[in-house]
């Protein structure tokens, strides 16, 4: 199976310097795009450049660049192209459409998040004011960048089996395990990706007052839709944009897999990453980088190719030769990405206390949350008697992103006990309380390996987990 390769890369020395525009000015709203009508469209690297113009500056401004980093961007990535407007998209093209007939059979038996009747009606995030809608039913496209001539686009729904008018269980599984695995790319924001259709009003802005508003991604067949040979196209820069004419996010199906699971899982994750500021995450042969490491902890970059290894991440561009060192995580929250509020306390003296059953001599326990950012941790308590405690901490179970160190500590703050197995992403923690008394668990993100290579740093080690486990009673 051949990866995907930039065609024609422009990479050069100079593109490993990525500047963006100080915090300030990142976070404010933009005003209006640039007035622009450039004589063809489709342009990429020197020719976007010499079309732009004295106007470069005005546009890079807009993207919340600096005018040199907007140029390197142009020249080392040939997929970033300009429209007759000068609007900046991302067309993912493959060498090849990828097939992997073994693919899904490696992966984790795990059961559906909810049941089948249930498929799109899934929401990561309930009531969240951000919205990130994954449309696999088909749409009807008009009025936006990707027709043209007024024409109208028939978007295909999401098909395994050759009969795209109904969704077989095989299907509708398929895709709870694909929205599964964006939710936990999505976790830190306060974005609700969801399967429901929203209404009209929760997801277009309406002007830049408007706080309600999200993005589409359409996971189609490209056929009479886009041609190229390509995973997916997508507008950088507008989730926040008022208005959907630079929206939805096409993913292609058909050339993924075709239907993969995890292919088109992260072709989602990162063509929503485009619409949220993102560009590619690529190195100094290749405009996607495909990452590195083996077994569970083997990791890859969103924005570059993440179909090969367990461990997608957002990035801020820490391995060998990353020619893109932008702050994903800071470029998600400028552009309308806010993260999602901190869900539990740092410390002992703010601890959540963990939801705790009794079972005769013994007391399960469990307790949820999400590593939000890189210095958060959580921290749960619970009151047992003298004898063995054993709990276990675990990342998402289809896609985690978060590496686990979990830590058993005593009423005056003394560490009893920490786990980070190096060979998994969970964390159990075994042990005889030597009193009766409070104890306390505490969740942190952590990195494993050399970022440089073969490993990743707690940069993005975030995302969400679960608590279970049994103590005695006190």
């Amino acid at each position: 199976m051949r990866r995907p390769t930039l065609r024609s890369a422009a990479l050069t020395a100079t593109a490993l310097l990525w500047l963006i525009q100080p915090a300030a000015a990142a976070t404010a709203e933009r005003t209006s795009f640039p007035r622009l009508e450039l004589a063809e469209a489709d342009a990429s690297g020197q020719r976007a450049i010499d079309l732009l113009g004295s106007r470069l500056d005005e546009v890079a401004a807009w993207y919340r660049r600096s005018p040199q980093a907007f140029r390197e961007m142009l020249l080392r990535d040939p997929l970033m192209r300009l429209d007759r407007h000068g609007r900046l998209y991302a067309v993912d093209e493959l060498e090849a459409p990828l097939i992997a007939p073994a693919e899904e059979a490696s992966l984790a038996a795990t059961a559906t998040p909810t049941t089948l009747d249930k498929t799109f009606k899934l929401h990561s995030l309930k009531g969240a004011k951000r919205m990130l809608y994954l449309d696999f039913n088909g749409a009807t496209l008009t009025g936006t960048a990707w027709n043209s001539n007024g024409n109208t686009l028939t978007a295909q729904p999401f098909d395994m089996d050759g009969n795209p008018g109904t969704f077989s269980d095989a299907e509708l599984e398929r895709i709870q395990y694909i929205w599964q695995r964006v939710a936990e790319d999505y976790a830190p924001f306060g974005i609700d990706v969801t399967t429901q259709e929203p209404a009209a009003d929760k997801l277009t802005r309406a002007s830049t007052d408007d706080q309600i508003y999200g993005s589409t991604v359409v996971i189609t067949n490209n056929s009479g839709v886009y041609n190229c040979s390509c995973g997916g196209v997508a507008y950088v820069g507008v989730f926040d944009n008022v208005g959907d004419f630079y929206k939805p996010a096409l993913v292609f199906w058909n050339m993924l897999g075709p239907s993969g699971e995890k292919y088109v899982a992260e072709a989602i994750s990162h063509e929503a990453g485009h619409n949220l500021g993102l560009s590619h995450d690529g190195n100094a042969t290749s405009g996607y980088d495909t990452g590195h490491g083996s077994g569970a902890t083997g990791w890859a970059p969103i924005m570059g190719a993440g179909y090969y290894q367990p461990v997608t991440q957002w990035s801020i561009g820490e391995y060998s030769s990353a020619n893109n060192q932008e702050d994903d995580l800071a470029v998600i929250a400028a552009n309308g990405g806010t993260l999602r509020k901190d869900d539990h306390g740092n410390t002992t003296a703010k601890a959540t206390p963990l939801t705790v059953t009794a079972n005769g001599v013994t007391l399960t326990v469990s307790g949820q949350g999400v590593i939000e950012q890189r210095g958060d941790k959580d921290v749960f308590s619970f009151t047992a008697g003298a004898g063995p405690v054993s709990i276990t901490v675990s990342p998402d179970s289809r896609a985690p992103n978060l590496d686990v160190l979990a830590k058993l500590i005593d009423v005056n703050g003394t560490l009893l006990l920490k786990s980070n197995p190096v060979d998994a992403l969970g964390a159990t923690l075994s042990f005889t309380l030597p009193a009766a008394g409070t104890y306390y668990l505490l969740i942190d993100g952590i990195g494993f390996g050399d970022p440089l290579t073969n490993g990743y740093s707690d940069y993005a080690s975030i995302g969400q987990y679960k608590i279970s486990g049994t103590a005695p009673a006190p």
